[in-house]
């Protein structure tokens, strides 16, 4: 079980939600069940966890977090903390029983084994004297943002005529009415659609309704959305907060303009403004109705700013941050192992043969029948020259290696089962192989299989020549 620790109410908002839930995504690929612990779960909240099957368990308080945590000891493997009222005190408590990963954007002091702050240009020095554990390791900056993966696929069509305004889900200080009523004067007569999605517990949604006759702007609701990916599509520009919903929408290429409404969100907007990759008006106490309007005008009526909005962003956002997050967790769930195949895994290693693209780049790409497999299966068991490992995390088998044994050298191929792929076990498990075997390694890696290329000279190999990868770690 992985437990993750953070509320979504009406004053949070969902941003801590939403980034927890892609990590909570990606471990139940894996195959871990994740438990949120929170003081509060809405109607709204429970019906977003069940739908990503999630688990929940409501406390009355976080000083309830340490007897939830020890009465499910044994199930529990890593911890996860995004919460601004949690301090190091409730941290250190956990620290002491489990691992724990702590999300944070506003450079605070910390007990943990892992540190992850998004925020982009947040470099690692600013919270290495504020680590508790002079151990804990730190990721920091743009690399590391939680994109959820739903939006992998989805860019907008460039539509500046479709509006997208987002200040959170559950916007507490209708930002967002605040917003249309200063456009509303200049924009009237412009044939603009504004889109507003908004959870059922915004007080933006009652006051919108009361007051959608008086508009005089073309003014589209949508409540308790599962994620934006229709608003993404349609709207070609976007006024919003800098929280983790900008982060989405300059990945899925909306022309960004910021508005700052929280304290935790102002180095985001600072930086993301410096890096020419939005536009940050300020904050909303201080925000000129005129300089908005302006701004707004500009990107409609003069594409160049926005082009160069989105050429500024290119590669702020990768997609890849949920994944190199995950990468860094999986030694503190449980340490990677190997064991020698046995009869009881012909099934298994027929089943990883048989995944879509498992073979691509094996000699002979074809994939086998259930007689041939098994004929392969037991001359592999009866042959002294090879010897096949295993690869087991979390008590489970995750792939395997293959050592053909050719006069001094070893030859190597590596399969990791589809979902475990890109997590780094295949270079931990052949670190294993290495550092308890010092003798000299090949591989024959196809040209076009990078991902074989980048493991293998990660640790060390060197280019033979005609595909041939070597490693002499003889004594």
């Amino acid at each position: 079980m992985i437990v993750i620790i953070c509320d979504a109410t009406r004053q949070i908002g969902y941003g801590h939600l939403k980034r927890c839930l892609v990590l909570a995504g990606l471990y139940r690929k894996l195959g871990l069940l994740v438990t949120f612990l929170m003081r509060e779960a809405t109607p709204v909240v429970r019906m977003l966890l069940k739908d990503r099957d999630m688990e929940f368990a409501v406390i009355s308080d976080h000083g309830q977090c340490r007897p939830y945590l020890v009465e499910k000891k044994d199930r529990i493997k890593l911890v996860i903390i995004d919460h601004y009222e949690i301090g190091a005190d409730i941290e250190q408590e956990i620290f002491a029983i489990f691992p724990v990963v702590v999300m944070d954007d506003l450079c605070r002091s910390h007990w943990c084994h892992l540190l992850v702050d998004q925020t982009p240009n947040c470099k690692a020095h600013t919270y290495e004297k504020k680590m508790f554990n002079p151990s804990a390791r730190i990721l920091s900056g743009s690399n590391f943002i939680l994109i959820d993966p739903v939006y992998d696929k989805i860019k907008s069509n460039g539509d500046k005529t479709n509006i997208l305004i987002s200040f959170g889900a559950t916007d507490p200080e209708q930002v967002a009415l605040k917003v249309l009523d200063i456009l509303e004067p200049f924009m009237a007569t412009k044939g603009l659609v504004f889109h507003l999605p908004l959870s059922s517990m915004s007080p933006c949604v009652e006051e919108l309704e009361k007051r959608r006759d008086s508009f005089r702007l073309d003014i589209r609701l949508y409540r308790d959305l599962p994620d934006l990916c229709p608003l993404y599509e349609i709207c070609g520009i976007a006024i919003g907060a800098p929280g983790t919903s900008l982060l989405e929408r300059i990945y899925c290429g909306l022309i960004n303009i910021v508005i700052v409404v929280a304290p935790n969100q102002r180095q985001v907007g600072e930086n993301i403004s410096r890096q020419g990759a939005a536009l940050c008006l300020g904050e909303i106490s201080s925000l000129d109705p005129l300089l908005l309007t302006r701004t707004l005008t500009q990107m409609i009526e003069v594409p160049a700013v926005g082009k160069n909005l989105q050429k500024q962003a290119i590669g702020l956002v990768d997609g890849n941050g949920p994944a190199r997050v995950i990468k860094e967790t999986i030694d503190l769930i449980s340490p990677v192992s190997l064991r020698l195949v046995n009869e009881n895994d012909l099934e298994l290693l027929y089943k990883w043969q048989h995944e879509k693209g498992a073979r691509r780049y094996f000699r002979k790409p074809d994939l086998p029948t259930k007689k041939e497999h098994r004929l392969w299966f037991d001359r592999m068991l009866s042959c002294d020259y090879v010897t096949i490992h295993i690869i087991e995390w979390c008590n489970g088998a995750i792939g395997y290696i293959r050592l053909n044994c050719n006069g001094s050298k070893n030859e190597v191929s590596v399969l990791i089962a589809q979902k475990f792929q890109g997590l780094g076990f295949a270079k931990k498990a052949l670190e294993k192989i290495i550092q308890t075997q010092k003798q000299c390694y090949t591989a024959v890696v196809h040209p076009e299989n990078k991902a074989s290329i980048g493991l293998f000279s990660s640790l060390g190999f060197q280019s033979a020549g005609k595909g041939e990868y070597v490693y002499d770690a003889a004594p």
